[in-house]
This record gives structure tokens, C-alpha cells and sequence, in this order.
């Protein structure tokens, strides 16, 4: 509990860098984290929050394929399911695979889902790496991708 601050600041201030570094490649088609002025609720997150979470999604043409390449090639991050570790972990969720197995959504709800979700979403936790390596492995699997 004594580090807790110290590690949600890092975890905060990585995941900002992580998501301005997604918003701006070519191959990122959508970002959502609430740190960055394209959600539409930063505003909002600017007055309630000291800090924006360690946690943000983003999508790529192809998510399917791309998890592929991101399970295969990452090295710092961590290809797996989980939440607030000190390592960045990463995972694809398949919107179909999701709405078929995880939740009971009438039509309206999973039309709402699907509208915000796409194809799928990879979900990233940021862990307490330097920004700059997973900035750097990120890169590395986005180049790889057609």
C-alpha cells in the first residue's frame, strides 16, 4: 500500500504515452482511453480524475490476424489475460467469440456493444515498464502487420 501512488502514477502516465503513440500510427484505426481529447468523455475524466488509469483499448483493421502477430513478436509486453499487474499485458477480444460466450445481451445491448467494439478490441494494461520500450514493442508488431 505504501507504493501504491507512486505505481498508479506510473501505470497512468505510461498508459498516456502508450495511447498518444496508438492515436497517432497509421495502422491504428481507434484508441480509447480517457487521457487523450478524442474520447468523448475527457472532459468529463479531466475534472473527476488525478489520473486516467493504466488501462486503455484500441483497434486495428484485421484484429484477428494482428493478435497473431502481437502473441507471436512482442517482447516486453506480455500476451496474456489479466488486469493491474506490474507487467503491461495485452489481449484481443473477439466481439463475436465475446457476445457468444461472456454476455446475455438482448439485441438492442449487443448492437450497442458491436457498435462500440467493431470486430473485436485489444484491451492493454499498462504496466510499469519504461513507456518507451512498449512504445518501441508495439511498433515493432504494428510494422508487421499488412
Amino acid at each position: 500500500m505504501a507504493t501504491l501512488p507512486l505505481r498508479m502514477k506510473a501505470h497512468s502516465e505510461g498508459a498516456q504515452q502508450v495511447a498518444e503513440f496508438l492515436e497517432s500510427h497509421p495502422k491504428v484505426t481507434r484508441v480509447i482511453y480517457p487521457g487523450l481529447p478524442s474520447h468523448p468523455g475527457h472532459a468529463l475524466a479531466r475534472r473527476q480524475m488525478k489520473l486516467f488509469s493504466g488501462m486503455l483499448t484500441f483497434q486495428v483493421k484485421d484484429g484477428g490476424s494482428a493478435a497473431k502477430v502481437f502473441a507471436r513478436r512482442l517482447r516486453v509486453i506480455h500476451y496474456a489475460v489479466s488486469l493491474g499487474h506490474h507487467r503491461s499485458l495485452i489481449f484481443y477480444l473477439p466481439t463475436d467469440e465475446l457476445l457468444a460466450t461472456s454476455f446475455k445481451l438482448n439485441r438492442k445491448q449487443a448492437i450497442s456493444y458491436r457498435a462500440y467494439a467493431g470486430d473485436g478490441i485489444f484491451r492493454f494494461s499498462t504496466g510499469l515498464e519504461d513507456p518507451a520500450d512498449l512504445i518501441d514493442d508495439l511498433g515493432h508488431c504494428l510494422k508487421k502487420l499488412k
